[in-house]
């Protein structure tokens, strides 16, 4: 059902199946998100070199992603990196890098507009020291003003689309951004993503 979802803010299973439908007759690298291991469940991993290997969570994802492309650059491979937002937040400006020494790449951002990862932590502890859970969000979510990863792409030399927050505009936005890193330009779409 959650792959089927028209859902919107989009559902991470909808997504990982969308960049599947899309990716899948590529030879193609998943550099280091598993889109909270929705890509482990649907995506076919049947070559050693599929996947890397998880980031580590401490905003290492998208220089994992930049090395995982440059490495494979020459064997023409499709890289594609599922970008948290958080995790982008801290090193932004490594989307220069990729377009300043032209390693092309496609990052599919899973853009829940909160650094969600710490936001279920503080609950847990709100939780444990008897403190209002309803206020642990505060300083964790991304929105008022949302930023615009399309746009901040752009401005580097980026191929980009987005926000895209309707299931349906996936399947095109993704054809056109493989046309992109294909010819050797990077390529972000900003995917608006339930928070999980």
């Amino acid at each position: 059902a959650l792959l089927e979802s028209d859902a919107s803010p989009i559902t991470l299973p909808r997504l990982a199946s969308e960049v599947w439908q899309q990716i899948k007759t590529e030879d193609w690298v998943l550099s280091a998100g598993t889109l909270e291991e929705w890509t482990l469940k649907l995506w076919d991993f049947d070559r050693p070199y599929r996947h890397p290997g998880k980031s580590l969570g401490t905003a290492t994802q998208f220089g994992l992603s930049l090395g995982v492309a440059l490495a494979h650059r020459d064997a023409g491979r499709l890289v594609v990196n599922m970008q948290p937002d958080g995790d982008l937040m801290f090193d932004a400006g490594a989307l220069w890098v990729a377009a300043k020494h032209r390693i092309p790449m496609l990052v599919v951002m899973y853009n829940n507009r909160a650094y969600f990862n710490d936001w279920e932590h503080q609950i847990r502890m709100a939780k444990h020291r008897g403190t209002p859970v309803d206020r642990a969000y505060i300083g964790m979510d991304l929105d008022d003003p949302a930023p615009d990863f399309a746009t901040l792409a752009r401005s580097m030399g980026w191929y980009a689309e987005g926000p895209i927050d309707q299931p349906g505009e996936v399947a095109g936005a993704l054809q056109r951004a493989i046309a992109r890193v294909k010819a050797g330009q990077p390529a972000l779409l900003d995917t608006i993503t339930q928070k999980r």
